[in-house]
Parts: C-alpha cells; sequence; structure tokens
C-alpha cells in the first residue's frame, strides 16, 4: 500500500508540477498583457500632453503673428493666425476624443476652451481695426490688460492640464513598474520550478526566462529611442522656424544690400582719382555693405535657401585644394595633417559650398586651438546603417563620404555642442564671431541631402564628421564651359528689367545702361507680358524671382512658351523654391543672386546670352 501510494505521488508529483507550470505559464501571459497595456496608457499619456502642447504652441503662434502684423502692418505674418483659426478646432476635438474617458480632464476643457475662443476673439478684433485703419485703437487694445489676462488664465488652465495628466501618468508608470516586477518574479518562479520537473524543463525554463529579459531591455531601449527622437523632433522643429524667419530677412536685407552696394560701386566708378578721400570712405562703405552681403548669405545657407548646383566631386582632390590655402592661412603653428581615403567614392555636392563648409570648420578650429595646434583633415567612404538613422534625425541610410575635421583644442562640454548649431550662438568674446559659421555647415549639409556630426571632449579636442551624398550618376566632374571676358563692346541688346522694388529697378536699369545695353523696365510679371507683347527687339530678360503675383518663374515659363530665343536670368536675394527643387538649381536655369556687383551683373548677363547663342 505503502509503495502504491509513493507510486501516486511520484505520478502525481509531475502532473501536480506540470499544471503548476501551467498555471505560471498563465499568469506570464497575463502580466506581459497587463505590461502592455500599462505602457499603452503611458503612451496616450505623451500624446495627450503633446496635443496640447501643439494647441497651446498654436494659439501663442497666432498671437506673435498678430503682434508682428500690428507693428509693420505686413499682411504676410498673418500666415499663423489664419492657420491657428483652422488648427485649432481639430486640436481642441484631438484633445477632447483623447480625455473623454477623464472627467475630470473634461472639466479642465470645459473652461480652458472659451478662453481660447475669447483670445482669439480678442486676436481678430485688433487685426481687424489695423486693418481698417484704426492703429491706434487697434494698439490701444492690445495694451489693455484683457488679452494678457487671457493669456495668463490660458497657460494656468493648460498648467492644471498638465498637471492632471503627469500625475495619470505617473500612477500609470507605478502600475507598469509593478507589472514588470510581477513578471520578473513570475520568471523567476517557472526557473526554480523548472529545475524540480527535470533538466529538459530546466533548459526550456531559462531559455523562456531569458527571453523575457531581452524583452524588458528592449523595451527600456525603445523608450529612450523614443525620448531621443522626441527630444530631436523638437530641435528640427525649432531649427526649421528659424530657418523660416532667417530666409525671410535675408530677402529684405539682399534687396536693400543690392541698391547700396549697387550704387556705391557706380559712385566710385564715377568719382575721379583726385577725389581720394571720397574714393576712400566710399570705398569703406561698399566694404562694410559687403561684409553684411556675406552674413545674409550665412543666413540663407543656415535657413536651407541657399541656390545649390551640385556635380559629381571628387572630395579628396577638393580636401587638397582647400588643404593648400588652408597651409597658407592659418598660420605656421597650426599643423595641417590630411588623410585620404583609398578609392573614395565620387559625392554629389555643391564644390564651392563644400570648400566654405571646410573653410568655416578650419577657421572655428582654429579659435579653438588659440591659433597653435594641430588640424587633421580626413576622408573615407561610409555606410550609415538603419540603427545610426532611426537614432538622427532626417538621416536617411545609405553610403556617404565623409570628410572628418579633428582639432586639438579645448573642445566642448556637452551644453555647449547640443547648441552648436544655433545661428548667432557663440562662446568667443564680442565682436570675435557671428555664431553662424557653424549653422552655414549644418544648413548646407542638410540642404545637400547629407548629415553633420560633432564630437568634442573638454580639454582634449573637437572632430566635425560631414556626410555627403555619395554620386550615383558615375560620370566625373565636368569643367566649366569657359565665358570670354567682356569686350570693350557690347552687341547691341535690348534687356527687360523685371524687378518689384523700385529702387533695384532704377539701379539696375543705369547699370545695363552704363554697360551699353538698352534696358526698359516692369515693375511685375503683368506689366512685362504687355511690354514684350508691344516691341519684340527685347531678346533678353532680367528678372526678379519672388514678386507680387506671378512669380519669376511662372513669368518665364510664358515667355519660353512664346519667345523660344529669349535670354533669361535670374536675380533673387531669397528664391522660395520658384526656381528650385528641394534647394537645386532646375537643369538650365541662369542665376545671380544678390546684391551683386556691376562686374558680376556683366559677366552672368554676358554668358547668359553667350550660352543661349551657342544653343540657338
Amino acid at each position: 500500500m505503502e509503495h502504491e501510494s509513493a507510486q501516486v505521488r511520484i505520478r502525481l508529483g509531475p502532473i501536480g508540477g506540470f499544471a503548476l507550470l501551467l498555471c505560471v505559464c498563465a499568469l506570464v501571459i497575463i502580466a506581459a498583457s497587463s505590461s502592455m497595456g500599462a505602457d499603452r496608457l503611458v503612451e496616450h499619456s505623451m500624446q495627450v500632453r503633446q496635443t496640447l502642447q501643439q494647441l497651446l504652441g498654436t494659439l501663442k503662434e497666432a498671437e506673435t503673428a498678430q503682434g508682428g502684423y500690428l507693428l509693420t502692418g505686413d499682411s504676410g505674418y498673418l500666415e499663423p493666425f489664419d492657420k491657428a483659426k483652422t488648427q485649432l478646432p481639430v486640436l481642441e476635438g484631438e484633445l477632447r476624443q483623447l480625455t473623454e474617458k477623464s472627467p475630470a480632464h473634461q472639466k479642465q476643457l470645459d473652461a480652458l476652451y472659451p478662453l481660447i475662443a475669447s483670445k482669439m476673439d480678442e486676436l481678430s478684433s485688433t487685426i481687424e481695426r489695423r486693418q481698417a485703419g484704426h492703429t491706434v485703437a487697434a494698439m490701444r487694445l492690445v495694451k489693455a490688460s484683457l488679452g494678457r489676462n487671457l493669456m495668463r488664465r490660458i497657460k494656468d488652465l493648460g498648467a492644471d492640464f498638465d498637471r492632471t495628466e503627469l500625475d495619470m501618468l505617473h500612477d500609470r508608470s507605478a502600475v507598469a513598474a509593478l507589472h514588470r516586477t510581477f513578471l520578473t518574479t513570475v520568471t523567476i518562479l517557472v526557473t526554480l520550478l523548472a529545475g524540480v520537473l527535470g533538466f529538459v524543463v530546466v533548459v526550456k525554463a531559462r531559455r523562456y526566462a531569458n527571453d523575457m529579459r531581452d524583452k524588458n531591455q528592449t523595451l527600456r531601449e525603445e523608450i529612450e529611442q523614443r525620448e531621443a527622437a522626441e527630444l530631436q523632433l523638437r530641435q528640427a522643429q525649432k531649427m526649421e522656424a528659424l530657418g523660416q524667419l532667417t530666409g525671410g530677412v535675408a530677402h529684405d536685407f539682399n534687396n536693400m544690400l543690392a541698391i547700396i552696394v549697387g550704387n556705391l560701386e557706380m559712385l566710385i566708378r564715377r568719382l575721379p582719382e583726385s577725389e581720394g578721400r571720397h574714393r576712400a570712405l566710399a570705398n569703406n562703405a561698399l566694404t562694410g555693405a559687403q561684409r553684411a552681403a556675406e552674413l545674409t548669405k550665412r543666413l540663407l545657407a543656415f535657413s536651407r535657401q541657399q541656390p545649390l548646383q551640385p556635380k559629381s566631386v571628387d572630395v579628396n582632390q577638393c580636401v587638397h585644394e582647400v588643404s593648400v590655402m588652408l597651409r597658407r592661412s592659418l598660420g605656421e603653428n597650426i599643423q595641417i595633417e590630411t588623410v585620404q581615403g583609398g578609392e573614395l567614392w565620387r559625392a554629389f555636392i555643391d564644390k564651392p559650398q563644400l570648400e566654405s563648409a571646410i573653410l568655416n570648420l578650419a577657421v572655428n578650429a582654429r579659435d579653438a586651438m588659440k591659433g597653435v595646434g594641430k588640424l587633421t583633415i580626413e576622408t573615407a567612404n561610409v555606410l550609415l546603417d538603419r540603427a545610426y538613422a532611426d537614432a538622427h534625425d532626417g538621416v536617411a541610410p545609405g553610403p556617404y563620404v565623409m570628410v572628418a575635421m579633428t582639432d586639438t583644442g579645448c573642445g566642448m562640454p556637452a551644453e555647449v555642442m547640443s547648441r552648436a548649431f544655433d545661428p548667432f550662438f557663440t562662446t568667443k568674446e564680442v565682436g570675435q564671431g557671428t555664431g553662424l559659421g557653424l549653422s552655414q555647415v549644418h544648413g548646407f549639409a542638410k540642404q545637400s541631402l547629407g548629415h553633420v556630426k560633432i564630437y568634442s571632449e573638454p580639454d582634449v579636442g573637437t572632430t566635425v564628421k560631414l556626410y555627403l551624398p555619395m554620386d550615383t550618376s558615375k560620370e566625373e566632374e565636368k569643367p566649366g564651359l569657359s565665358v570670354a571676358e567682356p569686350s570693350s563692346t557690347v552687341p547691341h541688346r535690348k534687356v527687360l528689367v523685371v524687378e518689384d522694388d523700385a529702387d533695384v529697378r532704377a539701379f539696375v536699369v543705369s547699370v545695363l545702361q552704363d554697360l551699353g545695353y538698352e534696358a526698359v523696365a516692369a515693375d511685375n510679371a503683368e506689366s512685362a507680358r504687355r511690354v514684350l507683347a508691344n516691341d519684340h527687339r527685347i531678346d533678353v530678360m532680367l528678372t526678379d524671382v519672388v514678386m507680387p503675383g506671378a512669380n519669376g518663374r511662372e513669368l518665364y515659363d510664358d515667355v519660353r512658351g512664346a519667345r523660344p530665343d529669349m535670354t533669361v536670368l535670374f536675380m533673387t536675394g531669397y528664391s522660395r523654391n520658384a526656381i528650385m527643387r528641394n534647394g537645386v538649381l532646375e537643369a538650365g536655369v541662369r542665376l545671380i543672386s544678390k546684391p551683386f556687383t556691376v562686374d558680376e551683373l556683366s559677366r552672368e548677363l554676358r554668358a547668359a546670352i553667350v550660352a543661349n547663342g551657342a544653343v540657338h
């Protein structure tokens, strides 16, 4: 009887163990499902907070747009306000739907949404008064405390809403942590039980435990990657907003500088050599204006709105040419070493802009080394994988040509490195730098579909890596067509100048007449069409790109259809993609950037005429 009982116990032991194992496995499944549900709730909280921030940010942008319009009267400032009128109801609906199961949130939204509506009404009222010409009344309404009080209450309610969601997020995170702890405990129990049941069960239990640990680690890594991606997204949005602002500023400044530079140069040409003091004053003014023009070019580079003309480029040859110049310009106390990669791929890049980027990085390195140290320029073929691309916003995986510049300077702490690409941010003393060097490099790399990465350690040095897109066309770099220097006589050409800015228009017409051309003017595309219809002697058109109504590209398309033999040269201070695709000049388009000198205009116009004549 005792033996039979023992046999029963032996048989029942494994059966009971396996039954217990099945129960434990069921608990594991329940715990894993609960953990996933808790994580979904955490993700939901993040989505709620992000939608709230987007709602408040849209309202703030509308208020900023109202202020800009009231101060300037420029209706272009109202674009964020008009966009807010359509976006706010959508965001309010999304936020209402996301929190429909939370009575506390719904009550807070009931108090918040009327305030937002009142704020938009207050903004609309001031804008309507300004549009009606009642500027003083509009400004008086702005200076009253109504708008500020509304915005303050909205921010307070938004903060209360966010705190409520944070509390929920903390609770959900605690639940998720509890589920993970429970899951780990169950895993250990499975491992112990498997040891009792036998070697096979032990192996399976250990494998299962390892799988659980791997999943938990993957989950933690995904959370870290998501947080990093959100940080990069916020940085990208900030850079995009700054880029749009600086691009518009550069356009207005370039028009002003075109007038200043052009008229100063014409004044210098007309002053006799005997007026040495007056010529010196005019030359100083011209130098200052040209420095300002260089600043606007850097702004356009940062905002990714400079016109690029990428070609197949031998990067090793480019680095060699720039390093020769750097050895002369950086000083004898800076040792320059180049390490050129073997069988380096060709890059599809704008070569002058690449040279400018390398020069900017070299000047920054010289300043970081205080004029004494070693600068290493290295090239190599690299392949950025999917993991790297996912960890860096705006980077596509694939082959790149890398240009790395390493200095032995003071290096950068983490807080400085995080702002290194911000425009006008600099650690140099006042007057020692504009803070646009790295911004220009960053804008150029992004606009070229490349990437730039900084590695730095205080008191050790800095490495900046430029990743340039590999050329896939398999075409060698071709030398540009040589254009003969302008001769003393200019073949008779009649030029139509299309420019909406009266001062720029008058300057360009005057220059063309001095150069021997016959020039007529139009202030917009419609006027240009009428002039062309009435005067068939016009065979050259010099047109601005950005104009009210139809832009220069639309005028160009019309002219090409009716007058295919017409020579067309664009001029612009900011193209807004009218003649570019992804920042690259379209094929066959000739462009001169404002501000330009008399010699530059003469050279580019003659080159356009010669090229067009060669075709026909």
